[in-house]
């Protein structure tokens, strides 16, 4: 069947309502939902973390199933196997690209044995061969090239089967997103303009399909903008596309409406409107200190030239300043972010972070809930956490939701020890995997990873398949591929 990143399930609602009331420390089963009734029931039933009861245990050290090495931790009963490392080669004999950061189960095929495809994006900028032979931009000098893009990766219970280049000469590939149609929304976190030097502009969102559906286009999406793009996430019932921004300090929070909603591969290159988020009622609002719990009506501001370059970015290859798609929203009344990361659609939410939000600035996960359809308005956004310390979450980047409901994120802290982190609907977090990552001398079978304390590489790319037996999980250095499966239905995951 497609895959929407929100496969659902009998427990699968953990709504902003739950989490609000959760945050506010007044959560009980009787005034939830029956749906998520069932899942705090179950969670109840599980093991006690620091977070509460809604975790699995504390995460003990464990070892890969395929190289024998201690390289996670994780709650007791779970399992994990390494898939694939940078470095190993590829079906078409190159190397696999490192810098593994945004991830999804794209497709499931519809074989006996249900393989799942996933798309992996790899946050590379010049230095490195071209990913593949589909490329957008084939500017290079000798060997070098940009070096960015995204590979697929073919899974069947428990194994690699393929790892194939599937789209090049992008760059900084980071978090994107999946559709419901079969494909990845991959998505540059970088403004460049290289049209000086012979090479293109940057700072756009490609669409990758799954092998059985073509092979990408390399044409950017040119009306989801022109920024410093994080992740996007789609929603199924009008196929509104929503797109975070990373520009520290000046980051918006968009919606691109397809000109073309026939949810198939390639109708997003027909163009469409995007605007950008608006508190109602309040201008140009900073969001980038919230509340737990922070509540507004929204309503969203047009971006009348989505493609448009800032003045101050015409030439150059480094850029870092506001986007132009940024400086329209706010001259519009947009509401600005500190620093957008992660975003996920789930059960008529959309979920997405912002990394160092917060008073503390150690991050704050968002809930937007747009109207249904026919419905008035511009939807509701919530804070449904904000990290009061490190330890209950440090820096929060890619999010994703299981198909039982149930919220992890990543951490990207320069701190060794980065973990996946769960979010309970009492607002509380608990930590589910650790990364222990230390490569003392040559590992069997990967020869080109090196030895180093890969403790303070972020975790990127986390998914679960749609039957919430595999999460998936990407190191972003030496560059791992993790699949994790054990006893889930212990807790909320």
């Amino acid at each position: 069947m497609p895959v929407d990143g929100s496969p659902r399930s009998p427990t699968a609602h953990l709504s902003r309502r739950a989490f609000l009331r959760g945050g506010l420390g007044v959560l009980t089963a009787a005034a939830l939902p029956s749906a998520l009734q069932g899942l705090v029931s179950r969670a109840a039933h599980g093991g006690t973390t620091r977070g509460g009861a809604f975790g699995y245990g504390e995460p003990v050290e464990a070892f890969d199933q395929t190289t024998g090495l201690p390289l996670l931790r994780l709650p007791p009963g779970f399992v994990y196997r390494t898939l694939d490392w940078a470095g190993d080669p590829m079906s078409n004999g190159q190397a696999t690209p490192g810098n593994f950061d945004g991830m999804a189960v794209v497709q499931v095929l519809d074989n006996r044995a249900r393989d799942l495809v996933l798309i992996r994006n790899h946050e590379l900028l010049i230095g490195l061969p071209n990913i593949g032979d589909v490329i957008y931009d084939g500017f290079g000098a000798g060997a070098r090239r940009v070096g960015g893009g995204t590979t697929t990766l073919v899974f069947r219970r428990g194994e690699l089967l393929s790892v194939s280049p599937s789209l090049g000469g992008t760059i900084a590939n980071c978090a994107g997103g999946p559709t419901p149609w079969g494909s990845w929304l991959t998505c540059e976190e970088g403004i460049v303009d290289g049209t000086g030097i012979g090479a293109q502009v940057h700072g756009w969102v490609f669409e990758v399909p799954a092998p059985s559906l073509g092979a990408a286009s390399a044409r950017p999406i040119l009306d989801m903008g022109c920024f410093r793009h994080e992740a996007a996430a789609v929603d199924p019932r009008t196929g509104f596309v929503y797109e975070t921004e990373d520009a520290t300090g000046n980051s918006g929070f968009y919606r691109f409406v397809p000109s073309d909603r026939s949810a198939r591969v390639g109708a997003l290159e027909a163009g469409g409107a995007l605007a950008m988020l608006a508190v109602a009622g309040a201008p140009q609002a900073d969001l980038r200190e919230p509340a737990l719990g922070e509540t507004h009506e929204v309503e969203w501001v047009p971006i009348a030239d989505p493609a448009a370059l800032p003045p101050e970015a015409e030439g150059q290859l480094i850029y870092d300043g506001p986007s132009a798609c940024w400086t329209q929203g706010v001259e519009g009344g947009g509401a600005t972010f500190r620093r957008l990361e992660g975003c996920w659609y789930a059960n008529g939410a959309v979920y997405f972070v912002d990394t160092t939000g917060g008073a503390n600035g150690d991050g704050a996960i968002w809930c937007y809930e747009p109207p249904a359809p026919g419905e008035p308005g511009g939807g509701r956004l919530t804070a449904i956490f904000v990290s009061a310390e490190s330890a209950s979450g440090d820096n929060p980047d890619n999010v994703t939701v299981s198909p039982r409901g149930g919220l992890l994120f990543c951490e990207d802290r320069l701190t060794s020890g980065n973990r996946l982190m769960g979010l309970a609907p009492d607002g509380t977090t608990y930590p589910f995997a650790v990364n222990q990552i230390v490569i003392d001398g040559p590992v069997p079978g990967h020869p080109a990873v090196a030895p180093g304390n890969y403790t303070s590489a972020e975790w990127a790319g986390a998914c679960f398949d749609p039957t919430g037996t595999w999460l998936f999980a990407n190191n972003y250095r030496p560059g791992i591929t993790f699949a994790i499966s054990g006893p889930w239905k212990q807790g909320l995951l």
